[in-house]
């Protein structure tokens, strides 16, 4: 498994009280999923929707790469990788 940094922003940060975290997947699924865990189930309703695919509303990137919210599980990942969840923001 390898072993990844995810960044956290904005209003998930605040939620969470965390600007990132050192999880370990083989996908970003897994990695995702251990984000999840990190507070059951507040994060996972936060991120998750129903069919738990990540909302189309989050932006997630990989190492600078955007990627498909829906299709999470066929992206590896390795070690020193960087994940970035960007949730939503409002504002005028």
């Amino acid at each position: 498994m390898a072993r990844v940094t995810v960044m956290i922003y904005t209003t998930l940060r605040k939620r969470l009280g965390i600007s990132k975290l050192e999880l370990e997947g083989r996908s970003v699924r897994e990695v995702l999923d251990g984000l999840c865990a990190y507070r059951k189930p507040e994060v996972e309703n936060i991120i998750l929707d129903k069919e738990g695919h990540v909302r189309q509303h989050f932006v997630l990137t990989l190492n600078s790469e955007i990627l498909d919210n829906k299709r999470t599980a066929g992206v590896p990942v390795k070690d020193g990788d960087i994940l970035h969840v960007f949730p939503p923001v409002s504002g005028g």
